[in-house]
């Protein structure tokens, strides 16, 4: 059986679902633990790094649901280049 799998693409859509909701608190564990980053006060003048949910649904080999991937990334602006 294949299971059709859509993932959110919004952080407020993530939101509503228990399942998305403990990837996202699952992966902000690993970030602590792993000691990814820290909080600090941003410098004056400095302009801050943002950072965007990406949800993920991974399969098995029979094509059913086996976990939901939710990864924390730094948010990049893409702009065409001439």
């Amino acid at each position: 059986m294949f299971t059709s799998a859509v993932d959110p693409v919004t952080f407020e859509e993530a939101y509503k679902s228990l399942k998305w909701r403990e990837a996202m608190d699952m992966e902000m564990r690993a970030i602590q633990k792993n000691e990814t980053w820290e909080l600090t006060t941003l410098p004056a003048g400095a302009k801050r790094i943002g950072v965007k949910w990406v949800f993920k649904t991974k399969l098995n080999e029979k094509g059913d649901v086996d976990k939901h991937k939710a990864d924390l990334c730094k948010g990049v602006l893409s702009k065409a280049r001439d």
